[in-house]
């Protein structure tokens, strides 16, 4: 008797996925957050009661929700990274290079059929799916980080407010430097793909 052999899953459908999964956690995650924040406001008592413990139930909710979302996309990073260093596996300094020229300018490797063509159309594909969950990974974390650090933005000692304005100031300037980085390059990745799919059509 024999099965039928399962195809493998697409990154788009993983990445689909994974987003879908995220979504529900970080909804749960943020749940959690802002009744633990409740909890906190209440044991805490008169020390953080009055305008400020709002902050406290805030500050809460965005650091569980946005490390519960981050920590459900590394599973996603992890079962993707493998398959990202596989179109490159055997190739040369400048083989590498060649690809990511190429898929950086938008330009499909010609012949179409060519195995360095393949790789390039292989890898761009899941740099379209991997890149904004990478993306997404990276701010999720931020948030669950500067979660804690919002009631300290005020404090009233010196040293806990500066570090703790420090360190949002840090992960702000990280996320507007890193985010247009990465959506470049996976929009790059993505307008690869469609030349190429269009440039291999018109070779048949």
């Amino acid at each position: 008797m024999t099965t039928a052999t399962e195809a493998p899953e697409t990154p788009e459908a993983i990445a689909r996925r994974a987003w879908r999964r995220t979504a529900w956690i970080i909804l749960a995650g943020g749940i959690v957050g802002l009744m633990l924040g409740v909890v906190v406001v209440i044991l805490l008592g008169d020390a953080r009661r009055g305008p400020g413990w709002p902050i406290v139930v805030i500050g809460c909710t965005v650091a569980v929700g946005g490390l519960a979302g981050a920590f459900s996309l590394v599973a996603t990073t992890l079962r993707l990274t493998p398959q990202m260093q596989a179109p490159l596996e055997g190739l040369s300094r400048f083989g590498r290079k060649t690809l990511a020229q190429a898929i950086a300018k938008q330009a499909p490797i010609e012949p179409a059929d060519s195995d360095l063509a393949r790789r390039a159309f292989d890898l761009a594909r899941l740099r379209t799916a991997y890149q904004p969950i990478t993306l997404g990974q990276f701010l999720l974390l931020c948030l669950g980080i500067v979660g804690p650090q919002l009631p300290n933005l005020t404090d009233d000692d010196p040293f806990t407010a500066g570090f703790s304005r420090g360190l949002c100031g840090a992960l702000l300037l990280a996320a507007v430097a890193f985010t247009p980085l990465l959506l470049r390059q996976s929009r790059a990745a993505r307008r690869y793909v469609q030349a190429a799919t269009e440039a291999a059509a018109r070779q048949r």
